[in-house]
This record gives C-alpha cells, structure tokens and sequence, in this order.
C-alpha cells in the first residue's frame, strides 16, 4: 500500500549519503600532523568526489559536533601508537573505534566522546572508519619522519577505495528501492 506520493506506507526513508573526512592531529608535533596533512593530500586529489567534506579537525575533539553531525559516513585519520614499525598502517571500523584505548592517541579519547555524545543526543548512528598510521617521533617538529611520509600515499588511496565502496553501496541501495517500489 503506497501513500498519496506514491510512498509505501510501511517504509523508513533512506538517509542520503553523506561522507566526511576527517584529519587529526596537532601540526606542531612531527607525525601527530600526519592526519592533517592527509586531508590536504585528498583535498588536492582531483579524485576526491566533490560531494566530500573534508575537515582539518586538529585537536578539536567535541568542537567537531557541528560539522559532522549530519555525516552518515566517516573516516578519520590520525596518528595511532599501537605499538607497531614506524610507519605502519592500520584499520579500525564501527565500534572497534570506540573500543581503543584512549592511550594510543590523544585523539582517540576526542573521537569516543564525540561518538558518545551524538549518541546520547539521539543523533543518528554513522558509519565511522579509522585509517591510521603507527608515528616514529610525535616531539616537535613541523615536518614528518620519512617512514611515516612515506606511508601518506597509501592513506589517499585507501581513504579514496573506501569512499567508492560506500558510494557503491549506496548507490545500489537506491536501485533497490528503485525496484522495490515499482514493484508495488
């Protein structure tokens, strides 16, 4: 059964994508700037789909609530201490984010509560994926160590494959209900 604009009546609206990018970091702390200067790499990459929001967040933490709060997909970029080479890249998704010891990063502890606090303002759930990269030196310093410079490339390229798969998935999902509707 549809409504009189031809909606079904039992269907929940299907949320536009909207996808952000997010850089942390502090740019006076050698690698800690690696998410921010990430961001600036993307920003430059005439790859990036128009549509993305791209946000130098810094150390902002809960001051970032304005400027995401109507994100469905996000990937953060930051410097995570996770023990690994210099150098190494890592991937954390969904509530794995959440779950990271507020340790690793000085960021992280900024993310999680800003996650809790969407959450607890009734805020829709996103998507969140976290693309880090292990620092050699988070002294100060303006300029990032090579092993951490050299791993910046890899970030674009896999930021950049994980905001076409969420752009497949949600251009199948239209096509679904495309179909699902005419099928009524």
């Amino acid at each position: 059964m549809k409504d009189l604009e031809g909606k079904g009546l039992n269907e929940t609206p299907t949320r536009p994508t909207r996808i952000c990018i997010l850089g942390l970091g502090n740019l006076m702390r050698t690698d800690d700037a690696v998410g921010m200067l990430t961001t600036r790499l993307l920003e430059a990459d005439p790859r990036l789909p128009g549509d993305v929001k791209v946000i130098e967040g810094g150390t902002l933490g809960l001051d970032l609530l304005g400027r995401i709060d109507d994100t469905t997909h996000m990937i953060v970029l930051d410097a995570v201490d996770f023990g690994a080479a210099p150098g190494t890249p890592m991937r954390c998704e969904g509530e794995d984010v959440a779950k990271l010891p507020t340790s690793k990063s000085v960021h992280l502890m900024g993310l999680s509560d800003l996650m809790n606090v969407m959450l607890l303002m009734g805020l829709p759930e996103m998507e969140i994926v976290l693309l880090g990269v292990q620092p050699d030196n988070t002294e100060w310093g303006t300029v990032l160590t090579p092993a951490v410079a050299a791993i910046q490339q890899e970030l674009v390229e896999a930021t950049l494959r994980q905001i076409a798969r969420w752009k497949d998935t949600a251009a199948n999902q239209v096509a679904l209900e495309r179909e699902a509707a005419s099928c009524v």
